[in-house]
């Protein structure tokens, strides 16, 4: 499977350019500031929270109801809501401005709810929001690209929706899904593959053992979706 771009590199993407806090903020409150005015200006989407803290001694970051809608007009808002989650933590060395590489080592997600949303063949709600990552990747010169990436993604009692041209596929609630490490050359593609490859592996895990008790699946729209798409597997 190829691999995924998640919230962890959002994050780190769009703090990377952040200015110092001014007299009158915190450095949390002004990063909170930034990163949410950028989602707003460059990725077209609303990135929330109830609280967040960035703490600079431990290069650690923790955000409390955080939520990730996009602003796809082909989807009515609720499909829009892409990412909620009760908890989310970085940790990493992505704090320092001035190197090329910044980098994850991992960000956890707790207590979460995702939604992948398709309104055509390769498009989708998070195709959408990588898509706008990847058109305002900063950079250092001109021709230069500050490369970023996450070591490991873990979403911790989530909920995965799936949905294709407004019809529900599936929904299931997972325990723990595992995805593969993520960096900034990847294509919006490869991300997509990654979130969907270790969801449909864990799915099917799941029938064979009988444990379908947490999960809604429509077999045949699925296996419809898979095949429709099934370049980006």
């Amino acid at each position: 499977m190829n691999k995924f771009l998640w919230l962890g590199g959002v994050l780190a993407l769009a703090m990377s350019g952040c200015a110092e806090a001014v007299p009158e903020q915190t450095l949390s409150e002004r990063v909170a500031q930034q990163l949410t005015e950028r989602v707003d200006k460059n990725y077209d989407a609303d990135f929330s929270y109830s609280a967040f803290e960035l703490n600079t001694l431990t290069a650690e970051l923790l955000a409390t109801d955080v939520g990730v809608k996009t602003r796809v007009p082909q989807l009515d808002a609720g499909l829009n809501q892409l990412l909620w989650a009760e908890q989310v933590r970085l940790n990493g060395d992505w704090l320092t401005q001035q190197q090329q590489h910044l980098r994850l080592e991992r960000a956890q997600i707790s207590n979460a709810q995702l939604t992948i949303a398709y309104y055509g063949e390769g498009q989708s709600n998070l195709h959408d929001l990588i898509d706008k990552v990847q058109a305002q990747l900063p950079v250092q010169r001109a021709s230069e690209e500050v490369f970023w990436s996450v070591d490991a993604v873990t979403l911790e009692d989530v909920v995965v929706n799936l949905f294709d041209q407004g019809k529900p596929v599936l929904s299931v609630k997972l325990k723990r899904l595992e995805l593969p490490p993520v960096h900034s050359q990847q294509t919006s593609q490869e991300w997509v593959d990654s979130v969907l490859g270790p969801l449909l592996e864990q799915l099917m895990q799941q029938a064979i053992r009988g444990n379908t008790e947490t999960m809604t699946v429509d077999t045949r729209e699925l296996m419809r979706f898979v095949w429709r798409e099934m370049g980006a597997f």
